[in-house]
């Protein structure tokens, strides 16, 4: 029953991070937060935790209003993200900062997807939106990523993981 607690916490953290950029002011770049719950999960958890968390996330980014197209691409795109955190997570201590390098050439890939898939003429993007919200994410994960990474690892601490 305890073991349950944690990945409820994370589903409760992924619905969370989608539904929080909708109420992010219009005209601003929006922070992908999804990234940031699955590099948390990902960066501290063995490689399948990081592809579920992915799969999750990509799939709630996916469907939710007004969602992505391809359906499935965010899915993929996050879960194949979260997957490398999760074989990235055994060098964290080399250095501080490569939780925040992985993450940072995570959400390259995931804006990256998003961008190929709207000059394939799928779904919208600008360049520069897509520059925007990757700057716009790098500045939250300073602040938000150490947050959610030890919510991550008390939960480890508790054997809710």
């Amino acid at each position: 029953m305890i073991r349950v607690l944690g990945p409820c916490v994370r589903v409760l953290l992924l619905v969370a991070a989608v539904l929080l950029p909708s109420a992010w002011p219009e005209g601003l770049a929006r922070p992908d937060l999804v990234l940031l719950v699955v590099a948390a999960a990902g960066l501290l958890h063995r490689p399948q935790v990081g592809l579920l968390m992915g799969l999750a996330g990509g799939w709630l980014v996916d469907l939710v209003p007004p969602g992505a197209e391809p359906l499935g691409a965010s899915a993929l795109s996050y879960a194949a993200v979260g997957l490398c955190l999760g074989w990235v997570r055994r060098a964290l201590v080399v250095s501080p900062l490569l939780p925040w390098v992985a993450t940072a050439a995570a959400a390259a890939v995931v804006l990256g997807v998003r961008g190929v898939s709207a000059a394939a003429g799928v779904g919208r993007a600008l360049l520069a939106e897509l520059a925007w919200t990757w700057v716009v994410t790098m500045v939250l994960a300073v602040i938000v990523l150490p947050v959610l990474m030890s919510l991550e690892r008390w939960m480890t601490r508790r054997g809710w993981a």
